[in-house]
């Protein structure tokens, strides 16, 4: 047992709990969505922000160990297509994670302010922006191209950056087909100003 070994093994520690992390919230999303009332959506949308929280700690995890096996390895770091295509992908996440996390809060307010009023309330129509439903999967895109390249290891900037514009092509793609994009739902007075809210 080493320290490069330990490092290796945190690194894939940080994959398997993102991916654990994404299956909880695409579950409470899921429930969210099939909620019967505002008081069911808070807590089901509550149990996905409470998931999200562990996106940045396995992001910082996953980019610390891999410097350190980069320097271990002595492996170049800035000439590297991978490492760069790694850094990028980190990159974007963290901001769709900021972006999608500043959502999130908007609509938990918009929700407590209805269920105030009673959580046995009917549960609001949510119409999420396009942008909101599309970046999860368009992020599964990047962190699966993140994945490929680090296992190939392309040492190509380019070709390492391409995996990763076709990885989030494909999520966009799967996105858009979403049925919370493609339905044209009969929004209510209330629940417009919820959504909007939200936005």
């Amino acid at each position: 047992m080493d320290r490069y070994h330990i490092a290796l093994f945190i690194h894939i520690l940080a994959v398997m709990a993102a991916a654990s992390a994404t299956a909880v919230t695409k579950l409470a999303a899921g429930r969210r969505a099939r909620a019967r009332t505002v008081g069911e959506v808070l807590e089901w949308h509550n149990v996905l922000a409470s998931a999200s929280k562990a996106f940045p700690i396995c992001l910082a995890a996953f980019v610390i160990t891999g410097f350190y096996m980069l320097i271990a390895g002595h492996i170049a770091v800035w000439s590297n297509g991978f490492v760069i295509a790694g850094l990028a992908g980190v990159v974007s996440l963290f901001a769709s994670g900021t972006f999608l996390g500043i959502k999130g809060n908007a609509l938990k307010t918009a929700l407590e302010q209805i269920a105030s009023k009673g959580a046995d309330l009917p549960a609001p129509k949510l119409v999420p922006p396009r942008m909101v439903v599309a970046l999860p999967l368009i992020n599964t895109g990047i962190a699966l191209a993140v994945v490929f390249d680090m296992v190939t290891k392309p040492a190509s900037i380019p070709a390492a950056l391409g995996v990763l514009v076709v990885g989030a092509a494909l999520g966009a793609a799967k996105g858009m087909r979403h049925p919370a994009i493609a339905a044209k739902p009969n929004v209510q007075p209330v629940q417009r100003t919820l959504v909007e809210q939200a936005r």
